[in-house]
């Protein structure tokens, strides 16, 4: 079984409230029901999700004057970009199964506690593939906060019986400097654990990658590998569901 992030970055211009790219939604898609993998989908937020969300300052709880109506905003759009993809999935011949996290999942202070692997694994095992997304949950002690797409890839790469997870971004893969140098290429290769220095003028985007790496060498632990691709060039998710050699970032599972 594969997991497939597809982030939000690719999947809508984040720069542009509420502006999906159709395109490449109705491209990556179709890549998948290609490829014939058994695949659990999770796709993130983009500017359906982070503009509101950090509007209303949801990760922080029921604070905001206005929360309630940033909750009913952020979980309308969020629904609205999953029909989206669902859609998608639909063209392309692929039966899907829409699993809101905000209806499964539990947070306590911001960590997840509850999300019942089980369903998804249901699903999978009547053929249908299942397909999550980044939501805002109820959180025991803040009330709500939101729960991210890599929060959903991290718990089921533990729970479920994942070979592989895949990361499609809009970048190339992992670089030890940025900006790289012209013609340069991504890492290809990072073992388990590995210490990677980062070096940037911009500390903002090193510490991005740093976290990123961070947050896949936990689900590497699980001993899963983890691809990062961009999925902004045609067929280079579906080569990487077949197995094929592609340009983007592998890092072993430990």
């Amino acid at each position: 079984m594969i997991l497939v992030k597809l982030g939000g970055s690719v999947i809508t211009d984040k720069s542009k409230d509420m502006t999906p790219r159709m395109d490449i939604i109705a491209r990556l898609t179709q890549e998948i029901a290609d490829s014939g993998q058994d695949c659990l989908i999770i796709h993130g937020a983009g500017s359906f999700g982070h503009i509101k969300a950090k509007e209303y300052c949801l990760q922080d709880g029921i604070g905001h004057p206005d929360h309630k109506q940033g909750i009913d905003e952020v979980q309308m759009d969020m629904r609205k970009l999953n029909g989206l993809v669902v859609d998608a999935f639909h063209a392309a011949g692929m039966p899907v199964a829409s699993i809101p996290a905000g209806a499964i999942s539990i947070f306590e202070d911001g960590e997840l506690m509850e999300l019942p692997a089980n369903i998804f694994k249901h699903y999978l095992d009547i053929g249908i593939t299942p397909i999550s997304f980044g939501d805002v949950v109820v959180d025991r002690k803040k009330g709500v906060c939101i729960c991210s797409g890599d929060d959903i890839m991290t718990h089921l790469a533990k729970e479920l019986d994942i070979k592989k997870c895949i990361f499609v971004t809009s970048e190339e893969g992992i670089f030890s400097h940025y900006p790289p140098d012209e013609g340069e290429g991504p890492i290809p290769d990072i073992e388990h654990g590995q210490d990677i220095k980062f070096k940037s003028m911009n500390t903002d985007v090193t510490g991005g990658m740093e976290r990123k790496l961070e947050l896949i060498f936990n689900i590497t632990s699980t001993g899963c590998d983890v691809i990062l691709l961009n999925g902004l060039v045609p067929g280079r998710l579906k080569d990487a569901l077949e197995g094929k050699e592609i340009i983007g970032t592998k890092v072993r599972g430990g």
